[in-house]
């Protein structure tokens, strides 16, 4: 199993979006293969499941104190774990940063969102060892503040070409448990997903066949 974990310790930079929208990618490209887990207290990713008509991807339950002993149960299901992150400082995931096979960081371009990730989430994901890579989200293509800051980042690891846009087509889809993959799977936020998604699968170099499952998974 592959781990993705999606990670800045500020809140409001598109985590749990990023993370429903490249899981459902996921699963587009291997039925009944993917697994969702929310550690996050404000529970977004999970209430966006709960609204969902959709059986798939799952969603673990999993303790953020136990996700380390049950992961290996998760991936004798699955091929791939979508792992979104609370708003929280950085260092309350150092344990689980290490099982990870990449770590999603999204940014807002912004010179107090580059601040914030500079002192409390890139030393800790810099310290786990695990390779990561920058997003950028809630963006507007073409500005300057985008183009600096995707240099700022640049000199600290990868930026995906990929850039995440501000849309309102986001928000209405959390309402109802769904994403633009699956209301509006030819516009260009599906498409900006779907590529998002390409770039992490190449990140983490990974080929799977996979299976369907059907429930809630305690563990």
């Amino acid at each position: 199993m592959k781990t993705i974990m999606i990670v800045n310790s500020k809140g409001g930079v598109g985590k749990s979006n990023i993370t429903r929208h490249i899981a459902v990618a996921a699963e587009q490209d291997n039925p009944g293969s993917v697994v969702l887990c929310d550690t996050d207290p404000q529970g977004s990713l999970a209430d966006w499941w709960n609204a969902r008509t959709a059986e798939t991807p799952q969603l673990a339950i999993v303790a953020l104190s136990e996700f380390t002993s049950k992961q290996p149960a998760l991936a004798a299901k699955f091929r791939y774990l979508f792992f979104d992150t609370a708003a929280a400082h950085a260092e309350e995931y150092s344990g689980v940063l290490k099982t990870a096979d990449l770590v999603v960081i999204p940014v807002i371009p912004s010179p107090d969102d580059v601040r914030s990730l500079n002192r409390l989430t890139l030393p800790v994901v810099k310290a786990s060892g695990r390779p990561f890579v920058f997003v950028m989200s809630k963006a507007r293509q073409r500005t300057r503040l985008l183009v600096s800051t995707i240099a700022a980042l640049s000199e600290h690891g990868p930026v995906s070409p990929t850039i995440i846009e501000q849309r309102e087509g986001y928000a209405v889809s959390a309402l109802t448990g769904s994403t633009l993959l699956e209301d509006d799977p030819s516009g260009k936020g599906a498409e900006e997903m779907r590529h998002l998604w390409e770039f992490v699968k190449l990140r983490i170099d990974e080929k799977t066949k996979s299976r369907k499952v059907k429930e809630v998974i305690h563990v």
